[in-house]
């Protein structure tokens, strides 16, 4: 987990009970699977990134950074779980990049969001994780022709103001709601800090499917209603 905080301790608004194996594994419990919506952390979708369909009974928000090893050691276990459950889980990418000591998290923030605009977000999403060690402007070049975009709108939208305006907002919103490290999940409302445990993530979001079917509340309108109290 990295933290951009300086003593790099966790999250102390998060509602979460932490516990740190040798590779900074975090878990957390669920107070309860019924929380009232108050004591949820509530982040809206938007119109960001979304893997899984829109009417999946748990939501998965990610906060994140591109340079952020642990983030990219959380991507496999988080695809295989959402590969089981296709229909019921949804993962929602939002850019937290650590600017402090990430020096080109910032723009491979960006050069994704410019890669969104080309529908490859996901592509270039996938690339930027496995290449996280070198994303000089260069490589991400090279990204980009490798994600197949083209170049030469992807070079013209870096130069404007909206893909790092975009990068921003997720940031203040991360902020706004409590997010302190990379990665941060939050399921379904509930604050998970850290690399999971692929069996206990999966167990958690299971949990979190039942409680929403349990509602009585439609999937499609499950997460805006109860998580996001709208």
């Amino acid at each position: 987990m990295y933290n951009h905080r300086p003593n790099n301790m966790p999250p102390t608004n998060v509602r979460a009970s932490i516990t740190f194996a040798p590779l900074l594994v975090a878990t957390f419990v669920l107070e309860t699977a019924c929380s009232s919506s108050s004591s949820l952390v509530m982040v809206p979708v938007g119109d960001s990134p979304v893997r899984g369909e829109p009417d999946a009974w748990v939501t998965i928000i990610e906060f994140s950074d591109f340079q952020c090893p642990y983030c990219a050691a959380s991507q496999p276990i988080i695809d295989d779980v959402l590969d089981e459950h296709p229909t019921d889980l949804r993962l929602v990418f939002k850019h937290f990049p650590l600017t402090s000591i990430h020096e080109n998290a910032l723009s491979a923030a960006i050069a994704a969001e410019c890669a969104r605009a080309q529908a490859r977000f996901w592509t270039y999403h996938d690339l930027l994780f496995a290449h996280r060690a070198s994303l000089s402007a260069a490589h991400q070049t090279e990204l980009a022709e490798e994600a197949g975009l083209n170049v030469a709108q992807w070079a013209s939208c870096l130069a404007t103001s909206a893909p790092r305006d975009r990068v921003e907002s997720d940031r203040a919103l991360g902020l706004s709601v409590g997010v302190k490290a990379t990665p941060t999940f939050i399921i379904n409302g509930q604050p998970f800090v850290g690399v999971p445990d692929r069996d206990e993530f999966e167990q958690l979001c299971l949990t979190a499917r039942d409680a929403a079917i349990g509602s009585g509340i439609a999937r499609a309108k499950y997460y805006d209603e109860v998580i996001l109290g709208l």
